[in-house]
């Protein structure tokens, strides 16, 4: 019977890729000596859709570095699972408990979901038992002011930072600084758009020509919001005419209330036209560019030049600079020109622990805000390897207490 049984050390359930990197560096350091399972959710439509081949991509690295797929249907059993926080359907949910018998299970907490109800329904699916988490002081300052706090009371907390610097996945990569496209509701205005624009251009102006430049579209989409489909040919038409930029915003106070919007989407592509001569795509560097930012910052020298976006948190961890070129004037408040999501409960409530204040296109050298976790973290593999270590042990001494 128990021949039929699948046995691994440790068993990973993974819902989006994403926010799961830095179980890549788990899979690929920690199955040199562990057997390693897999166990991925299927993306809804939605999800699959935004995020194209990139979730098949990552479970494809997890295969190469050394992972093993737990086979759907099979038992298995395992000394600890870790489940990455997300949001799990209630099938999925069902046949782990019923294929997979684990000795212990931790969560994996990602940098900005805990105190959400969708994202904390794991904790009880799963009876997570501790959990890691990459900053323990965000992860508090977000329960308490999410009112959740209660969830989490009778739960361990390990603060484990990020493991790309020690336990690299991208290590092939390098640049000297990278622009990385915050999401669309950092803005609310079109006019908003292009001042973030204007001000990565003043910060590219004070950087040497030699510097290698590079650009990283928000979630690695192949095609930016910073120039809609219907606008790309005839911003691609009008960009090589001398001072066209300039003859815009003379003709723009002058438009229709009709032609305006027209206009002002049309200045921002220029300005976007303008930044991409500069700069070095990141999908043209690597396949992987649709992975997450972070795993790619141990290999950036200089900074990180972006806007009011989760990357600040990782940015500062490997103790880089980052340039948030979001004007204090975009505030994001009343209806919104460009997108109808709300950004208070989630991107806001972030920003209000992250503090990187506005660059207004000055590249300067300022203090870089250490974090706590920066110099206090534990090592995520390492905790993990401790615990597999501490099971085995207890096996053996219950085997050897049998025989006696």
């Amino acid at each position: 019977m128990s021949r039929n049984i699948e046995q691994f050390d440790l068993v990973l359930v993974i819902g989006y890729f994403r926010s799961a990197l830095p179980l890549l560096s788990v899979v690929r350091y920690l199955s040199r000596r562990w057997r390693v399972g897999l166990c991925f959710q299927s993306l809804n439509s939605r999800a699959a859709d935004k995020t194209g081949n990139a979730q098949k991509k990552f479970e494809e690295l997890c295969l190469e570095a050394g992972g093993v797929m737990h086979k759907i249907g099979s038992q298995a059993k395992c000394r600890l699972m870790i489940v990455q926080q997300y949001q799990y359907q209630a099938d999925f949910v069902a046949s782990i408990s019923e294929e997979i018998e684990s000795g212990k299970t931790w969560g994996f907490l990602t940098l900005a979901s805990m105190g959400l109800d969708q994202f904390d329904a794991f904790l009880t699916q799963f009876d997570i038992s501790r959990l890691t988490v990459p900053d323990k002081g965000l992860a508090e300052f977000l329960l308490k002011n999410r009112g959740a706090a209660s969830r989490y009371e009778n739960l361990e907390m390990i603060e484990v930072g990020l493991p790309f610097k020690k336990y690299p996945v991208f290590e092939e990569f390098s640049a000297d600084w990278i622009i990385a496209a915050p999401t669309l509701f950092s803005f609310h205005t079109e006019a908003g758009k292009q001042q973030f624009l204007r001000n990565v251009l003043k910060l590219l102006s004070q950087i040497h020509k030699n510097d290698l430049v590079v650009y990283k579209s928000h979630n690695g989409n192949k095609k930016d919001y910073f120039t809609p489909r219907l606008y790309v040919a005839f911003v691609s038409f009008i960009s090589w005419l001398p001072n066209a930029e300039k003859l815009l915003e003379w003709l723009m106070p002058r438009l229709t209330p009709m032609m305006k919007p027209h206009a002002s989407k049309i200045l921002t592509g220029l300005l976007f036209k303008r930044l991409m001569r500069r700069v070095k795509p990141m999908n043209e560097l690597t396949s992987l560019a649709d992975m997450s930012l972070e795993a790619f910052l141990p290999g950036v020298c200089k900074g990180v030049i972006g806007g009011e976006s989760n990357t600040i948190w990782g940015t500062l961890f490997f103790g880089l600079p980052y340039y948030n070129c979001v004007s204090p004037d975009e505030r994001r408040q009343g209806s919104s020109e460009l997108i109808n999501k709300k950004s208070d409960a989630l991107l806001d409530l972030n920003l209000r622990y992250f503090g990187v204040p506005y660059c207004d296109g000055r590249l300067e050298v300022k203090e870089i805000k250490k974090l706590s976790t920066a110099q206090q973290h534990h090592d995520l593999l390492g905790c993990i390897q401790r615990c597999l270590i501490e099971c085995k042990s207890l096996e053996r001494s219950s085997l050897q207490a049998g025989y006696r």
